[in-house]
C-alpha cells in the first residue's frame, strides 16, 4: 500500500493503528493459529482453518479497499502488507510440509521467493528507488491462496472419495503455487534490474 493524497492530510502516512494495518496484522497471526489446527489431524479442526483460512484472504482484499476508500495508505502498510501475506502463507505451506502434503523442495521454491524479493525491495532503495509491489505479486498472493484452500478442501473431502489429498490435483495446485512464485520472482529481478539501470 503506497502513500495516498490525503495521508499526510489525515496524518494516516505513518500511523501504525490504522484498520488496514491491523487487517493485515491478523492475517500473520491467523497463520500459525492455521498451521496449529491443521497439525491436530482432526475433522472439525480442519473445517475451522478453513473458516479461518477464507477469513484471512477476506482481509487480504478488505484491507487495501479500506486504506483506498478511507484515505488510509501508509509506508507502513506497504511494507507490512506482502509481509503478513508471506508469514501467513508460509506458515499454512509449513503445516501441509509437515502433513506430508507437500515436499520440501516445493517449499523451499516458494519461501526463497518471498525471502529474495524484500532484499531486492531494499537493493532497489538503497540506488535511490522504490520496488513497489507488482502485478506478478499480486497473482502468486492470489494462486497461493487457490492452492491452499483447494488443498484443504480436498483433505475435507470436499471433491468426494476420488479426489484425494495424496492424489494428483494437490500437486498439481501446489505446483501452481510454485509456478507463480518462480514467475514472480523473475518479475522482481527484472524490475530491480530495470531500476538500476534507470
Amino acid at each position: 500500500m503506497s502513500n495516498g493524497p490525503g495521508a499526510e492530510r489525515n496524518g494516516a502516512t505513518n500511523a501504525l493503528a490504522t484498520i488496514p494495518n491491523l487487517l493485515s496484522l491478523l492475517r500473520g497471526l491467523l497463520g500459525p493459529v492455521v498451521l496449529t489446527l491443521i497439525l491436530s489431524e482432526t475433522t472439525w479442526a480442519l473445517w475451522v482453518a478453513l473458516g479461518l483460512m477464507v477469513l484471512a484472504e477476506a482481509t487480504d482484499y478488505i484491507d487495501g479497499e479500506v486504506a483506498r476508500r478511507f484515505d488510509q495508505e501508509s509506508e507502513i502498510g506497504r511494507l507490512a502488507d506482502p509481509v503478513c501475506d508471506s508469514v501467513y502463507h508460509l506458515s499454512v505451506f509449513l503445516a501441509f510440509l509437515a502433513m506430508g502434503w507437500m515436499a520440501a523442495w516445493m517449499l523451499f521454491i516458494i519461501y526463497a521467493r518471498d525471502l529474495m524479493v524484500p532484499y531486492l525491495r531494499a537493493f532497489a532503495r538503497q540506488s535511490g528507488h522504490d520496488l513497489k509491489v507488482l502485478t506478478s505479486g499480486k497473482i502468486k498472493t492470489a494462486v497461493h491462496a487457490v492452492a491452499q484452500l483447494g488443498v484443504v478442501s480436498i483433505a475435507l473431502g470436499m471433491f468426494g472419495p476420488d479426489v484425494r489429498v495424496d492424489g494428483p490435483a494437490p500437486t498439481f495446485l501446489l505446483v501452481a503455487a510454485i509456478a507463480a512464485s518462480v514467475y514472480s520472482l523473475a518479475d522482481y529481478v527484472s524490475e530491480t534490474g530495470r531500476l538500476v539501470r534507470s
